[in-house]
């Protein structure tokens, strides 16, 4: 199985590293840059020991070879270029979170969608809080009785201002999607207390009745961090390398004691390995990706 990465940044590394963990033997990195693209491949040479082919190109590439993943790490801005040029091959399309810009199509969002789904029902956006949630869960033994909830999460991004909101609320919504009993995206939604800052959004969202605040900050400089306070319980995830091992874990301040977790972002490739050829798993994918767009383009008029 061959796959192209399209993008050079931290986070096409990580993509790199999960699909070789689930047996890709053939990489291809893309970037305009031959510099970054070299570089890349450097990296993660560096932290695998299986035996992986590596190539690097310009965007031209897919005019030429058929992969059978196509993995975009570009720039939200440039997602919709981009998925404009996969979304005509047969391959399974996995695409880092949010699929395309709301600030560049607004209302119009929906309709670039639905065009690109309709010619490749294979895309896949990954959304690894879905699995962080899995994780929590197990140590909320009375989340039916939770009637309000803090969500803080802090990144070393560099998106700013509204950017913020389209980066790190699609990790918010589908926390919730699975950490909540009841479907957040039934409800009616409304918000207030909106603050807009350089290097942070915050809110506070009511879904009928159900009170969720969202604080989200992002910060070159910072180290993320997850906190997650409901009923008297704070409940901190936390990152930290050891033995050149991402280990995840979650801390309870009450007690503190540290619980080490799956890695979401290994869980969701997984699962997508598990599904690869499973048409409802991409289909439930979508309908979330839409009930998530929705609820962000809501957030941002």
């Amino acid at each position: 199985m061959n796959c192209v990465i399209i993008g050079s940044t931290k986070i096409a590394e990580v993509h790199a590293e999960q699909l070789i963990n689930n047996g890709v033997k053939e990489i291809t990195f893309v970037s305009r840059s031959i510099k970054k693209r070299k570089k890349i491949i450097s990296n993660v040479k560096g932290k695998i020991s299986k035996k992986v082919s590596f190539f690097h190109s310009d965007i031209n590439v897919l005019k030429k070879n058929f992969f059978n993943i196509i993995c975009i790490c570009s720039n939200t801005k440039i997602h919709d270029k981009h998925l404009k040029i996969a979304h005509k091959f047969k391959s399974v399309i996995i695409i880092e979170k949010p699929i395309i810009s709301l600030l560049k199509f607004k209302d119009n969002y929906e309709n670039i969608l639905k065009n690109f789904y309709k010619k490749n029902k294979k895309i896949i956006v990954c959304y690894p809080f879905l699995f962080l949630a899995e994780s929590f869960k197990k140590f909320s033994s009375n989340d039916s009785k939770i009637k309000k909830i803090s969500f803080d999460f802090q990144t070393g991004g560099k998106e700013n201002y509204k950017n913020i909101c389209i980066n790190l609320m699609p990790h918010a919504l589908t926390f919730f999607h699975i950490f909540l009993k009841n479907n957040i995206f039934k409800r009616k939604v409304t918000f207030k207390d909106l603050l807009v800052k350089k290097n942070q959004w915050r809110a506070t969202l009511n879904f009928d009745n159900f009170v969720i605040k969202i604080n989200l900050k992002e910060n070159l400089f910072k180290k993320t961090i997850l906190k997650i306070k409901y009923n008297n319980l704070l409940l901190v995830r936390k990152t930290k390398l050891q033995k050149n091992n991402f280990i995840n874990y979650i801390v309870n301040q009450k007690t503190k004691k540290e619980y080490i977790i799956n890695n979401p972002m290994g869980t969701f490739y997984k699962r997508l390995f598990m599904n690869i050829n499973n048409k409802n798993f991409y289909h439930k994918n979508k309908i979330l990706t839409f009930n998530v767009m929705k609820i962000n383009n809501f957030l941002l008029n």
